[in-house]
């Protein structure tokens, strides 16, 4: 039988799990989102400026609503610290630049 506190943490993990296969799929979804949020992450690091995951994906809202017209298009905050690792890994030197928390995501 498990504690109360190993059946939190097997909750947690599955959601992250489940965070992360969601982005995963909203990436392959939005490749042209994906690249400009890209783009501007190795933009902030080269310039040596930090920032943070959630004004990125306001500026990509921002960009392919307002810029590129597309109604309906959604990013669910939920995903953020997925998209967060996601840019690390692909990107390695844009680690010492993004702010970020720990999350349901690392478990």
């Amino acid at each position: 039988m498990m504690t109360e506190f190993e059946e939190s943490l097997l909750a947690d993990q599955a959601k992250g799990d489940r965070y992360r296969e969601e982005a995963d799929a909203w990436i392959a979804d939005n490749p042209e989102a994906w690249d400009y949020m890209t783009d501007q992450a190795l933009v902030s690091a080269r310039n040596g400026r930090r920032f943070g995951i959630g004004a990125l994906c306001e500026v990509v809202r921002w960009k392919m609503r307002n810029v590129e017209g597309r109604t309906g298009f959604k990013l669910n905050n939920s995903h953020r610290a997925a998209f967060a690792r996601r840019l690390v890994k692909e990107h390695p030197e844009i680690a010492p630049y993004i702010s970020m928390r720990s999350s349901v995501i690392d478990l």
